[in-house]
């Protein structure tokens, strides 16, 4: 007792110090609370004891007023409730908060590690993904770690690339044929368009080009040319008689630096050109990740169930008054007028699921066919032929 007693003020002292003591644990916290952008704050309840006795720390969540305001009026909640309130991408984010845990304990004891990071943005929204990234960019700059960082999000693969400048070696493709699995170094780590206006003699390139032309008279307000070209991508009154002579002129006309460009067949059909490509694509055995294959195969499989519907429904008056939404006008049309086809319908609803946001460029540029297996495509494009 007469040591305890001698000791106490010196125990008040060291506990006082603790309290204002900054932790691992608390910047673990503050990196949280600043970093990513969720519905409440976190903070630890046991300092002291995480400090003087080695203790886990105690998590405490206090549910915030405004989510956008880190210094609004704050309610404690229950890890229960705050968990049966949260978004899918709101718990993964909380997740994240052990992750970090984990990773600033391990560089405070110098430990070397290998992290394994797979798909840690999935259903996060752009600011808590952002928010991830970042993190990650600390990680990668330590010198006693290594990461492998895997997704199936090409948006996200592509922010990581740029945001950690990863060396073209390190940035890697995999693809899956028979059970078997191939990792080969990424084709196109900064924009495709550039390759492919430089080999329009390349018919595959040439095809996967045609969305971009497009939106490139879109954007320019060249109505007329916008209209050709959607020729290409639906199957209209004109596309039977667009030829590849055409298809030249009109690259020359926005492309300046294309005036000298000689187009192979020139009186050929461009509609038969990309069946062509595309049948010789789905017939290859091999899986790409090559992103012009891919395009090539959703426009071909678009054109042909649009040919197919249009033949089948022979309504032309019908079909020429469609000014947009075409593949879906087409499709409740012939399910109305057979009803009875179920196999087919089920293809053509297929087709309509996954081709229109492929073929169409859009602010996250391709990431929704390059997220799409090939394999896949090569499929739906056999049965559609095969109608």
């Amino acid at each position: 007792m007469e040591t305890y007693n001698n000791g106490k003020e010196q125990i008040a002292k060291i506990i006082e110090e603790a309290k204002s003591e900054v932790t691992k644990w608390a910047e673990v916290i503050n990196i949280f609370n600043e970093r990513f952008s969720v519905p409440f704050v976190v903070r630890i309840d046991n300092q002291e004891d995480v400090i003087l006795r080695d203790n886990a720390p105690i998590i405490r969540f206090d549910f915030l007023d405004d989510p956008e305001d880190k210094d609004s009026p704050t309610v404690p909640i229950d890890e229960n409730q705050l968990l049966r309130v949260l978004s899918n991408g709101e718990k993964r984010a909380l997740y994240i908060l052990n992750i970090i845990f984990e990773v600033e304990a391990r560089k405070e004891s110098t430990q070397s590690t290998l992290f394994i990071v797979d798909d840690i943005a999935d259903s996060f929204d752009y600011k808590n993904k952002y928010a991830i990234i970042e993190y990650l960019r600390d990680v990668s700059e330590e010198p006693i770690f290594r990461q492998i960082i895997l997704s199936h999000n090409f948006d996200f693969h592509r922010t990581v690339s740029g945001r950690l400048n990863l060396k073209r070696s390190g940035r890697m493709l995999v693809t899956k044929v028979n059970g078997e699995l191939f990792v080969e170094e990424e084709k196109y780590q900064n924009s495709p368009f550039n390759h492919w206006r430089n080999n329009f003699t390349n018919d595959v390139m040439l095809i996967a080009s045609i969305p971009f032309l497009r939106n490139l008279a879109e954007f320019s307000g060249d109505d007329n040319i916008y209209t050709r070209l959607t020729s290409l991508l639906h199957f209209k009154k004109d596309t039977d008689q667009f030829l590849i002579d055409d298809l030249q002129t009109l690259i020359k006309t926005i492309l300046r630096d294309q005036s000298n460009l000689t187009l192979n067949n020139p009186r050929q059909p461009v509609k038969n050109l990309i069946y062509q490509v595309a049948h010789s694509i789905a017939k290859d055995g091999a899986e790409t990740a090559d992103l012009e294959n891919k395009i090539v195969l959703s426009i071909a499989i678009r054109l042909k169930i649009e040919e197919f519907m249009v033949a089948k429904i022979n309504d032309r008056a019908f079909w020429e008054s469609i000014t947009k939404n075409q593949t879906i006008n087409l499709l409740n049309r012939f399910k109305a007028d057979f009803s009875g086809e179920k196999e087919k319908i089920r293809l053509m609803e297929r087709v309509n699921l996954m081709t229109p946001e492929n073929i169409h460029l859009n602010s996250f540029m391709y990431e929704p066919i390059l997220d799409l297996s090939a394999h896949h495509l090569k499929k739906l494009y056999l049965l559609a032929e095969n109608l």
